[in-house]
């Protein structure tokens, strides 16, 4: 079900479906499949849960970037510039976090650098459980330049000043599982 969504994506745009666009192509998807959920087309891209399921748990979707070679998926989340410490920051992290990530990811060298319509293209889907990755845990360093820096086994994090204090996220597939490959032809 989801294919066929992106190929229509793909039918009038050539870019990669990302952001409330993706929210609403998976919502879509969960619906049809009998799972009812709150998701509205208000571009809300609300912080951390962007789908509730009525009878389950919650949902944030991703866009992200695949690199099949490393097995390694790495997504953005929160800016979290207004929190005064990296404690608060975590916490924020830790406390506002769905139930389950639905990352939609594209590996670069699967898409040109310039994508035509009418060109092939890969998607890789991850579902797995948001308590898979302990962003929670004590290791986190800060550098000369104000990031934060966390290193652990299977996934590296960090929280970059330069860009509002947003939480980047590599994640190796031992945590966030094999990706099913969605490929989309040219249409």
């Amino acid at each position: 079900m989801l294919p066929s969504k992106l190929r229509t994506h793909h039918s009038v745009y050539s870019l990669p479906c990302t952001s409330e666009y993706l929210e609403e192509l998976v919502a879509d998807c969960l619906t049809k499949a009998g799972y009812t959920n709150d998701w509205k087309p208000n571009r809300s891209h609300s912080v951390s849960v962007d789908i509730t399921l009525d009878e389950g748990p919650t949902i944030s979707v991703k866009s992200g970037i695949y690199d099949p070679k490393k097995k390694t998926l790495t997504f953005s989340g929160s800016r979290l510039g207004k929190h005064e410490t990296l404690d608060k920051m975590i916490d924020h992290v830790i406390s506002t976090k769905a139930d389950y990530y639905v990352c939609v990811a594209k590996a670069d060298q699967d898409w040109s650098s310039i994508p035509a319509k009418n060109e092939n293209k890969r998607y890789y889907l991850f579902v797995f459980k948001s308590e898979n990755l302990p962003y929670d845990v004590d290791t986190w360093i800060e550098k000369d330049n104000g990031t934060y820096s966390l290193e652990t086994i299977g996934m590296n994090a960090s929280i970059r000043p330069s860009m509002s204090y947003q939480l980047w996220t590599t994640v190796d597939e031992v945590l966030c599982g094999y990706p099913a490959k969605l490929d989309i032809m040219g249409i």
